[in-house]
Parts: C-alpha cells; structure tokens; sequence
C-alpha cells in the first residue's frame, strides 16, 4: 500500500513532542481561566468567540483544560512576538498540525525544524519581490477572462467564483499549468480537509480517523483525492519535459549546497501546501472584503477612482509598485485581514520553560496565540470589531507593537507568499472594482471558522454596474 500524507509516519527529524501537561501533573500555578464543567462544548462551538471571551475575562494570559490537558491562551502583542519570533524555537506546532500534516505532508505550513528551513530558502527564490512584481499583468489577465462572464443584474455565488479565481492564479503562476479541470475537485476535497482538521483541535480525536464512520473517511479519501492532483501537476510537467523559472521548476530542479535535492513526495506536498496557502484563503479574504463593501457603501466611489487610476498604468515598469502603493484597496484589504485573519490561530507546544510576557509557561503545556483575538485588542484598534479602513492611514501599521497585527504569522514560520497574496489581492479588487459593483443577496455571511477563518455558504451577490 502507497504512502500517503494520511498515512505517513511523523518524521524522525523532528523534535520529540513532549508529554502532555494534565490537571494532576500541574505542579506550578497557573493563570486564571475559564473552567466550566461545558468548557469543550464553549470551545467546540465558538472557538474564536471562547478565546476573546477569555482574553476579556482573565487578561492577556490565560489558561484553561481541554481533553484533560493544559493550555494556555497567550494574547498580549509582546507574548504573540515572542512565541513566534524572539523564542519560536521553544516551540513546535500545536494541536491540529499533525492532522493537518495528514493532508498537507510535510510541506512548509505543517514542517518541524531542520526540515522547514532547508524547504524555505529553497522556494524562495519565485518569491522574492522583484519577481513576484512580473505577476501582476498575468494576474489581472486571469482576473480579466474570470469576471468578462459576469453579467449586470445576474446573481453569482462570491465564495466559489472566488476559489475558481485564485485557483487559476496559483496554478498558472507557480505550477505552470491549467489544472482547471480539477479546481471543484479541489474545492470539495479542500473544504472537507479543512472542516475535519479544525473540529478535531482538541487533543486524543485523531484517533477517530481510523473508525468506519463515513464523517472519518471521507476526510481520508479528501486527503487522498488532494495528494493526486498533486502528483498529476508534477507528472505532467516531468513527462512534458516542461523547462520554466516558476515554483514548481525550481522545486524541481533545487539542491542543497551538498547535492541533496527533493523528493518526489516532498515536492508533491509542497505543491499541496500552496495549492491551500495560495487560493483558499486569498478567496476567503476576498469574499469577506466584497462583504464588508456591500455593507459599507460610501467607501465604493473612492475605490473605482483608484482602480481607474491604477490600473492605467498597466503595462509600465513600475505596474506592481502602483498595485502595492494604492492607498484604497491597500486600507480595505488590511482591515479585512484585522478582521478575518485567514489564518486566524497558531497552536504551538512548548518544547521547554519558557517565560512570556515575565510569566512562567511550563514544559509540555499547549499555548494559542490567535490573529482573530489580539487583532481586535482595543489599546491598539479602536471600535475593534468596526470596519474603517481609515485608521490604516498616516503608517499605523507602523506606530504597533510588534505582534500586535500579524495576519501572516511572523518570524521563519511567517507565510512565504505574503506579498504573493497582497499583489493578487489588489488586482482584484481594483479590477472587480473597475467593472462592477457587488451587493449582497441574503445578508452580511456568518464565519464557519475552520483551519482558516472562511465565510459560511456560498456568500450569493447581485451584479450591478460599477458607477451609478
């Protein structure tokens, strides 16, 4: 029998995951925290909604037992700032990377050191600035053949034209190929992946996997069908003989200063991890920011001004700098990321004591630190959970604590394709804006929080002319 991601062994390379912190093992004191006999429950139903609650409750470090073992919610900027830069190799990933490992492999999102370093600064290289700035005019021709279907007065589901959308991107700018014959493969098999990781955060559910419940194979057989796309993009590239300077050729084609080149697995899974990094939750961000447009209106002239500004400029040399520079768009796509962070928690387990914030954090226990939390902290974002792109003006950004605002991780673990997103997330924006005005249908989308924070149902909007 092939081994898969799901069925993979964790690799030896990694640190050994120490045992786990119970209410009987507890030896030091701990910090005030929820500890209601419906504590799992809470947790299950609502989790960014617990998390806030507990940060408001008992402060910037709390802690709390979930499956019986210790965690800590660690929500203060500097306790953000030093779990995931100043004292990261503390710690390992959390609750949830192995199961998300199970559909992921070992690719960047899910990798332990030494091997995520050796994989990072082999990928770098297509994202660096400079090149990623040679994406733009092929990203707004992408988006350009997306939307010349759309039509004034019709309805379209923003959810799924969305994930269409920047899947289109991601395998044509990094893989070199159009793979849309598999993109509702994709979408389905990825939402099902993403929903069973999320609601088996707490610690022991894995074990569940193996039963003979359709609710658990189908998250097998998810992981499954995700892994064959990936091994077909590579294939055909390799049976193609196709030579490019994209992502995929360069996984390819990279070695070690030593000789030591990828393997075939490894390649696949990192194919995998940008297949989700790189669409899934760029179309999640961007269904959200249509939303808050639809209930915000007055920001929608001053956005069709940019866009024809901008996007006059296609075609010059410094097109992408335009893109990166537009104050609208970039305003509105920052608050977004405040509000609806894609990723928006990071389990990490501490590898050893360690202190944040001064405070003593033992061995072995579970620590949270959550974009969807510390974003809406009111000693740094006035009115928290207002929608006002406004106050990302005169450098804000700037005036933060660092971690304060981290909607693409920090330090080594941060998202390599950061400006990727940013670029791909102005074009279309702009080029949307430029066109259309989006209105919705049925009312502003609840969050369905999973492995990424997306929007519930397929977010339905009514197609209008862009200038009244």
């Amino acid at each position: 029998m092939a081994i898969t991601p799901f069925t993979a062994p964790r690799p030896t390379e990694y640190a050994p995951i120490p045992k786990p912190l119970k209410r009987r093992t507890v030896k030091t004191e701990i910090p005030p925290g929820p500890r209601s006999p419906l504590l799992t429950l809470q947790f299950q139903k609502d989790t960014p909604g617990f998390l806030r609650s507990a940060r408001d409750q008992f402060g910037d470090l709390t802690s709390f037992f979930l499956g019986g073992q210790l965690f800590y919610g660690a929500f203060a900027p500097e306790m953000v700032h030093e779990v995931t830069v100043s004292k990261q190799h503390s710690f390992i990933k959390g609750v949830g990377f192995e199961r998300m490992r199970k559909v992921l492999g070992t690719g960047l999102l899910t990798n332990e050191e030494p091997i995520h370093l050796r994989h990072r600064r082999l990928m770098q290289s297509p994202f660096h600035i400079s090149k990623i700035s040679s994406y733009a005019e092929t990203m707004l021709g992408l988006t350009e053949k997306h939307i010349s279907n759309w039509q004034v007065g019709s309805e379209i589901n923003l959810g799924p034209e969305m994930m269409s959308l920047t899947f289109d991107i991601v395998a044509e700018i990094l893989f070199g190929t159009d793979i849309s014959e598999d993109t509702e493969r994709v979408q389905r098999s990825m939402h099902i992946a993403i929903d069973r990781i999320e609601r088996t955060m707490l610690p022991g559910l894995d074990r569940m996997d193996n039963w003979p419940i359709p609710y658990f194979r189908k998250f097998h057989s998810a992981a499954d069908d995700l892994n064959e796309v990936a091994t077909k993009i590579i294939r055909n590239r390799i049976e193609q003989g196709i030579k490019r300077d994209d992502l995929l050729g360069i996984l390819l084609e990279a070695q070690t200063p030593d000789g030591e080149r990828l393997s075939a697995e490894e390649i696949s899974d990192e194919t995998l991890t940008l297949i989700l990094s790189g669409h899934e939750t760029t179309a999640n961000v961007l269904t959200w920011v249509f939303s808050y447009l639809s209930e915000n209106p007055q920001y929608w002239e001053g956005l069709i001004a940019e866009a024809d500004q901008v996007l006059s400029h296609r075609g010059e040399e410094d097109f992408a700098l335009k893109l990166f520079s537009a104050p609208i768009s970039s305003a509105i796509f920052n608050e977004v990321l405040r509000l609806c962070p894609p990723v928006w928690v990071a389990p990490r387990r501490a590898l050893e004591d360690v202190e944040l914030g001064g405070r003593f954090v033992p061995k072995g226990a579970h620590v949270l630190v959550s974009q969807f939390v510390t974003h809406r902290d009111p000693r740094y974002f006035p009115n928290p959970d207002s929608f006002r792109p406004e106050r990302w003006s005169d450098d804000f950004e700037k005036s933060l604590p660092k971690g304060a605002y981290f909607p693409f991780g920090a330090g080594t673990r941060k998202c390599l394709g950061d400006q990727f997103a940013i670029l791909e997330g102005r074009v279309i924006i702009l080029e949307i804006a430029r066109r259309f005005r989006l209105e919705l249908k049925s009312g502003f989308p609840k969050a369905q929080p999973r492995a990424t924070y997306r929007p519930k149902g397929a977010v339905p909007m009514k197609v209008s002319v862009a200038r009244s």
